[in-house]
């Protein structure tokens, strides 16, 4: 479902002005409703998407529109400890980190947290207790902070792996379609109609109540979807090996 199609009249600018009766075009062209309704749009697209990353399972979601992996690789420098994570990413979550330090031996990192550490955090403390075999990864301040330190260059020696926020739209696109599978497009143009209503027509309480209704469907519907996409692994309950010796 495109963006906007004043030809067609299916686009999401196009159900909005449906759901809200403001008249053929007369989203499209105010300038005014456009940026406030493109906003709307925006913050339900938000919003979809992270009802899909609360309920997804391995199939991993990531917004169609993006022409890249959300995938970083990047250099390591001698004796600097942390990697900024860029802040044009917009990243939503960290999913792994891997890291080599001699630029032949890859190893995954894990995830620590600088106070689960009682030792000191100096450079000859860390390099003392990490090894480059068992690295291991912290996230402050928008940056991922690594133990052991590297101690040499090493091209493309860094790796991450995360979930990142979604490629909105802006008032002037058209074709551009919501970066969620299709059956799902029209939550953004249902959810922006029932801000506006809310706020503007509120009187109008068979229709709000309408919206919520379809809103509650469609939310159960795709994390229905989203929870069950990858559906080549197969699932089995037993009971946990337990060793007592």
């Amino acid at each position: 479902m495109q963006y906007s199609n004043t030809t067609t009249k299916d686009g999401l600018i196009q159900d909005c002005e449906f759901w809200t009766n403001l008249a053929d075009a007369g989203i499209s062209s105010n300038a005014t409703l456009l940026a406030k309704f493109n906003g709307r749009i925006n913050s339900w697209y938000h919003k979809v998407v992270t009802m899909i990353l609360e309920s997804q399972d391995e199939w991993d979601y990531d917004d169609s529109n993006h022409t890249d992996f959300p995938i970083l690789t990047t250099n390591l420098v001698a004796s600097q400890q942390d990697y900024a994570i860029p802040v044009s990413e917009k990243v939503f979550k960290v999913k792994r980190v891997e890291v080599t330090y001699d630029g032949t031996n890859w190893y995954k990192a894990e995830p620590m947290d600088i106070n689960e550490r009682g030792l000191a955090t100096d450079t000859t403390s860390i390099a003392g207790a990490f090894s480059t075999s068992q690295p291991k990864y912290d996230i402050q301040y928008e940056s991922i902070f690594l133990y052991p330190i590297p101690s040499s260059d090493v091209t493309a020696g860094l790796k991450i792996w995360w979930t990142r926020e979604v490629d909105e739209f802006v008032v002037g696109d058209t074709i551009q379609e919501p970066g969620i599978d299709e059956p799902f497009h029209r939550m953004l143009s249902i959810g922006a109609s029932y801000d506006w209503l809310i706020v503007n027509k509120p009187e109008n309480t068979t229709l709000i109540t309408r919206l919520e209704g379809l809103l509650a469907d469609y939310e159960a519907r795709l994390k229905r979807h989203y929870g069950s996409k990858q559906k080549d692994r197969q699932y089995t309950l037993k009971s946990a090996y337990v060793n007592y010796e």
